[in-house]
C-alpha cells in the first residue's frame, strides 16, 4: 500500500512538473511597444494565475529581433501581421495567426499646410512610415488614386523615415503630412494635428468591409499543436485583459509603461486609439475580411513585393481552436 501510494504521489509530481513547464509562455515584446500595456495589466490583475499560466515578458529592441527570436525558439509568441505569416507559409515555415488588433495608421496633416481635402495633397511633402514595401504605402496609394486621381509616387514629394522621426519632422513643419502608425498618429492628434483620413476609411472606400485585424498573436504551428491547452488559455486571458482595458477607465492609471512614458495630455488619445483597435468579432468571422484585403494588396502590388506568388491566404495560417473564448 505504501509503495502504491508513493508511486501515485511520484507520478503526480512528475506529470505536474511537466504540465507546469508547458504552462510557461514566453512573450516577445518591443521594449517601448504598446503590448507592454497589456502585460502590465496581466501583472496587475494577476490573470496568469487564474489561467494556470506563467508569463515571461521578454523585451527586444526591434521588430526584426522579435522575428528572429520567434523563429529561433527563444520566445513562444509575438505580435505580427498575417501577411508575414502567409509569406512564411509560402517558404514552408509554418506559423499560426490569431487576431489581436484592428488599430492601423492614419494620414495626419500639419495645420500650416492648409490641407482640407485629398486634392490639397497635390505637390505637398508627405512622410511614409514603413517604406514602399509596407501595406500603408500600397493601400494609401490605391486610395488616393481612386478618390482624388493622385499618384502617391508622382504627385506628392515622398520621404520615408522611422515613425518617431516622421513625427518630429511634421511637428517642426518640415513635412506637410505623414502616414504613420496609429500610436504615433495619436500623439500628433494630441498636439492638435488632424487625421485627414484613417485606415478604416481607406478600406471602406476600397470595398473591404468589416473589422480587419492588422496585428495578431503569431506562434509556431508545431508548438501550438503540442500545447493547445496553454495557448488557448493564453489567448482567452489576453482577450479578457483587453476587454478590461476597453471598459475600465481606472485600470489605465495602473499601467506604468503608459503613465511613465507619455505626458498626461497625450494619454487619452493613446487610450482611445487602443480601444478602437480591440476587435469585437471572433477570428472565424474575420478571415473573409483579411482575405479580401490580401486580394486588394495583391492587385496593387505590381512587383509582388508583399504578396509573393501567393494566390490567396492559406486557410491553415489561422488558429481556430474551439476552446478559445
Amino acid at each position: 500500500m505504501r509503495i502504491s501510494t508513493f508511486l501515485v504521489v511520484f507520478l503526480w509530481l512528475l506529470f505536474g512538473a511537466v504540465a507546469q513547464a508547458n504552462d510557461t509562455i514566453r512573450v516577445g515584446v518591443l521594449k517601448y511597444g504598446t503590448l507592454n500595456w497589456e502585460m502590465d495589466v496581466l501583472e496587475k490583475l494577476q490573470l496568469a494565475k487564474h489561467y494556470n499560466l506563467k508569463i515571461e515578458r521578454i523585451p527586444l529592441g526591434s521588430p526584426q529581433a522579435l522575428l528572429v527570436a520567434l523563429q529561433g525558439g527563444s520566445v513562444d509568441v509575438i505580435l505580427n501581421d498575417w501577411l508575414w505569416v502567409a509569406r512564411q507559409k509560402e517558404a514552408a515555415r509554418d506559423f499560426y495567426f490569431y487576431p489581436y488588433s484592428t488599430a492601423a495608421g492614419a494620414l495626419v496633416t500639419h495645420p500650416q499646410a492648409k490641407i482640407k481635402t485629398l486634392a490639397d495633397l497635390r505637390g505637398k511633402t508627405i512622410g511614409i512610415a514603413g517604406g514602399n514595401t509596407n501595406k500603408n504605402w500600397v493601400l494609401y496609394r490605391a486610395f488616393l488614386k481612386q478618390q482624388a486621381n493622385l499618384d502617391l509616387a508622382q504627385d506628392l514629394k515622398v520621404k520615408f523615415a522611422a515613425p518617431p522621426m516622421l513625427n518630429a519632422l511634421l511637428s517642426k513643419g518640415d513635412l506637410d503630412a505623414v502616414v504613420n502608425f496609429w500610436h504615433y498618429a495619436a500623439q500628433l492628434n494630441a498636439q492638435g494635428m488632424t487625421s485627414l483620413v484613417t485606415m478604416p476609411e481607406v478600406l471602406e472606400a476600397l470595398k473591404v468591409e468589416g473589422q480587419v485585424p492588422v496585428l495578431g498573436w503569431v506562434f509556431k504551428q508545431q508548438w501550438a499543436d503540442d500545447n493547445k491547452g496553454a495557448i488557448n488559455r493564453f489567448l482567452s486571458m489576453s482577450a479578457q485583459a483587453r476587454q478590461r482595458m476597453k471598459l475600465d477607465d481606472d485600470i489605465w492609471s495602473q499601467i506604468p509603461t503608459l503613465t511613465q512614458k507619455y505626458p498626461a495630455h497625450v494619454q487619452p488619445f493613446l487610450i482611445d486609439g487602443y480601444r478602437q483597435g480591440i476587435p469585437d468579432a471572433l477570428a472565424e468571422a474575420q478571415k473573409i475580411q483579411i482575405d479580401s484585403l490580401f486580394q486588394l494588396i495583391k492587385a496593387n502590388d505590381s512587383q509582388q513585393v508583399l504578396t509573393g506568388n501567393l494566390g490567396g491566404l492559406p486557410d491553415d495560417i489561422f488558429w481556430r481552436h474551439s476552446d478559445v473564448r
